[in-house]
């Protein structure tokens, strides 16, 4: 048996399934393409869906038996297209829809960190305009402000003065989510990927033109720098690493994902959010670290479907 033939057997008719509705759509169609092309070359039969379009008939009719979820955002991450495809019978990439629920949400996985002893940046939920002074004495000048269920720094704002309060929450309003206020942490962000139970080499994060990570930092600075191996102690980076497989174990996520947070004084990481499906362009950060330990990012690809689908 050849390798496209083994690969046919193992997975079956894979669909990429990528582009959608959220916020995160541009992300999602270049992450999605370049899964599709990555299958492609390790023999896998991948095809691309766009689930803008009517595709749970498309997945049913043409007997698709695996998919690979490259959708972003409340596409990809809130645990719906997790449960269509449970219904469906279709084997899929990444965390079970419980998991994807209780991360999309900042809120939600801010409090579960709390109450399992883990660090995140303190935070107040937002309720109006007249919360201001409230986060103001708690959280001091700037704080962060955002919506609980966007990703890649999409609704993101660092508030200076209250007219940028005000000016700012019109605009998240228009999200239809919760707001949370949350303490503001200068200096580089880090990253922790996750592939099959293993914690990969960590990545620094210095988003030099910027004031935070943000969305055009992510994906479109050539200015953004990008340090793997970190340049931590190694005994710092192994406590980190150790500490961060405990978050990903807690919320059940274990063939891969994502972890961003800062490194605070006393060397412990403070957790900012776990991303269920990471973006995988030229910019990000799973490959990046994967290709540290000698995984290409075709074979990453297809070690994703591999340990999802097994």
């Amino acid at each position: 048996m050849g390798l496209k033939e083994e690969n046919e057997d193992k997975f079956g008719k894979v669909a990429v399934l990528y582009g959608g509705y959220s916020s995160e759509r541009d992300i999602s169609l270049i992450t999605g393409k370049a899964v599709h092309e990555a299958l492609l070359n390790c023999t896998v039969d991948s095809h691309l869906i766009d689930t803008r379009g009517g595709f749970i008939d498309q997945l049913v009719q043409e007997d698709f038996k695996s998919a690979w979820i490259a959708l972003h955002g409340s596409d990809g991450e809130d645990g719906k297209i997790q449960s269509i495809l449970n219904l469906l019978g279709i084997k899929y990439t990444g965390a079970n829809t419980l998991s994807c629920s209780m991360t999309m949400n900042k809120l939600f996985s801010k409090n579960i960190l709390i109450s399992n002893g883990f660090q995140t940046p303190d935070f107040v939920l937002i309720d109006d305009e007249k919360d201001y002074e409230l986060i103001v004495n708690r959280l001091e000048i700037p704080f962060v402000m955002k919506p609980c269920s966007q990703g890649s720094s999409i609704g993101v704002f660092i508030i200076k003065e209250k007219k940028d309060f005000k000016e700012k929450l019109k605009e998240l309003l228009q999200f239809n989510d919760w707001i949370i206020a949350e303490k503001y942490y200068k200096g580089s962000e880090y990253t922790a990927g996750l592939l099959n139970g293993e914690v990969l080499p960590l990545v620094k994060i210095n988003a030099s033109n910027e004031e935070f990570y943000n969305y055009e930092a992510k994906y479109f600075s050539e200015d953004t720098t990008y340090i793997c191996p970190s340049q931590l102690a190694e005994s710092i980076e192994s406590k980190v690493k150790e500490t961060c497989s405990g978050v990903f174990n807690l919320f059940n996520i274990n063939s891969w994902g994502r972890l961003d947070f800062f490194i605070n004084d006393d060397n412990q990481p403070v957790f900012l959010e776990l991303n269920t499906v990471p973006g995988m362009t030229s910019h990000s950060l799973v490959p990046m670290a994967a290709k540290e330990i000698g995984i290409n990012f075709d074979n990453l690809c297809l070690e994703i479907l591999r340990t999802s689908i097994n």
